[in-house]
């Protein structure tokens, strides 16, 4: 079993199609094929279902990719770890983050970290807490900033750095828009736009509102905090978010209230694995992090 022949297995699993995976790597599709061929000869059993070119994972195709995936993050988390015990302070920092954390605590972490490391280059990776959580089980990533933040298990190391009020966001025009106040049992009658089920945030919400006697109205849903606030800006209902998103931050179209219902809180902080180390330049940024917030 060859490198190469794994990174080929893997384009195709991506592309679902022999010739689009090779032009992807540059190199001749019969190329592709055979080293494909060669895979499964060793292996012994067949990674794809074939309709042409257009290929598809089996059963036991699907498991090997995602074995796979772990073992090449592994290789390639090895040879940064290599690198970077040369000189830690121009390696690479992969992390994961909520996207509802991603307009203010990265970017501010991330401004005063970069003073003191310029060199130092980030990959991130967004998801909603479930999805990043995998991402740490299957070494996609080894630390993530999250919200609400877990319990300690065998997996995560966990670290609060603060809690954070979520507050409402109505249309402009809406009957309580001018309150500075309100409690969640206001707006039992309301449409609401929320982040999908899966999302924690989501799940806050729904909980407190079922504590507070009603089951919220869900008109819309997205992933994405752009597209929510578009949604109430248009009239089309109303949402709970994170203060520190809507804080500071002008849109014409919707106005922001502060809510009575203490439970209507979500913590911050950052979970690490305790399976593998993190890289030198990884455990930099870290323990900055760490500092900045204890700080704050």
């Amino acid at each position: 079993m060859e490198f190469r022949q794994l990174k080929y297995f893997m384009e195709v699993a991506r592309m679902e199609h022999m010739t689009q995976a090779a032009e992807h790597l540059h190199v001749a599709q019969s190329a592709v094929s055979r080293q494909i061929t060669k895979l499964e000869e060793e292996l012994g059993i067949e990674l794809f279902d074939r309709a042409g070119r257009n290929m598809q994972l089996t059963t036991v195709g699907y498991q090997f990719l995602n074995q796979i995936k772990i073992t090449l993050n592994e290789l390639q988390k090895a040879e940064a770890i290599v690198n970077e015990y040369m000189d830690p302070k121009k390696g690479n920092v992969r992390i994961g983050l909520p996207n509802s954390l991603a307009t203010k605590v990265l970017p501010t972490v991330i401004s005063v970290f970069r003073k003191k490391y310029p060199e130092i280059t980030y990959s991130f990776l967004e998801g909603s807490n479930a999805e990043l959580k995998q991402m740490i089980r299957s070494g996609e990533l080894d630390m993530t900033f999250i919200s609400p933040v877990p319990k300690e298990n065998d997996w995560f190391n966990i670290t609060r750095f603060f809690n954070e009020k979520l507050k409402v966001i109505v249309p402009k025009n809406h009957p309580l828009a001018n309150e500075k106040k309100i409690r969640l049992e206001q707006l039992k009658q309301e449409k609401f736009v929320l982040y999908p089920p899966e999302f924690d945030l989501s799940k806050i919400i729904i909980s407190s509102a079922s504590k507070s006697g009603f089951t919220p109205e869900i008109a819309f849903q997205s992933k994405d905090f752009y597209t929510i606030q578009g949604l109430v800006g248009a009239g089309l209902g109303i949402s709970i978010l994170p203060e520190m998103i809507l804080d500071g931050t002008i849109f014409k179209e919707t106005k922001s209230i502060s809510l009575q219902n203490a439970e209507l809180s979500r913590s911050v902080g950052m979970i690490t694995t305790k399976k593998r180390a993190l890289s030198p330049s990884e455990a930099l940024f870290r323990d900055f992090t760490l500092s900045f917030f204890k700080h704050i």
